[in-house]
């Protein structure tokens, strides 16, 4: 193989790894939103477990009020199971994104020091040609004279 092409290959190597980057980019971005939305149903959660204390407590509690309440509050608990499970699934997509955005990090470095390795190579031959040119030359030279 060449250097000219291993720079191809490299090439190559560098568009998928952008592309990986702008995958995992995404992938976090989903995440952070999806975060989001799980900290607002626990704060919605939060807000309506103070409510339900605030109403028990008091002097005179509803139990129309309790029981809508309480409902809503399994209505939440059962979105924020839902939301923490959608987490849990983009945190996985998001290790498996890193992890081959991680290899193919690998992959490109592998290639620069085999491409670096192949031109040195190819450097050595190229002087050692030139040597036995410049040999050959002078022998010639030595023979005319």
């Amino acid at each position: 193989m060449t250097s000219k092409k291993i720079s191809r290959i490299l090439q190559w190597k560098g568009v998928v790894k952008e592309q990986m980057s702008i995958e995992m980019r995404k992938a976090r971005e989903k995440l952070q939103a999806e975060m989001g939305k799980l900290d607002g149903l626990n704060a919605k959660l939060a807000e309506n477990m103070a409510i339900m204390d605030g109403i028990q407590s008091g002097p005179s509690p509803d139990a129309g009020k309790l029981e809508l309440l309480s409902n809503y509050i399994i209505y939440l608990d059962k979105g924020i199971k839902e939301q923490e499970r959608k987490v849990s699934e983009i945190m996985k997509e998001v290790d498996a994104k890193q992890g081959a955005l991680r290899n193919a990090y690998r992959e490109e470095r592998v290639f620069e020091t085999l491409r670096n390795r192949i031109a040195g190579e190819e450097l050595r031959e190229k002087e050692c040609l030139e040597q036995k040119e410049m040999d050959f030359n002078t022998v010639v030279r030595r023979v005319n004279k």
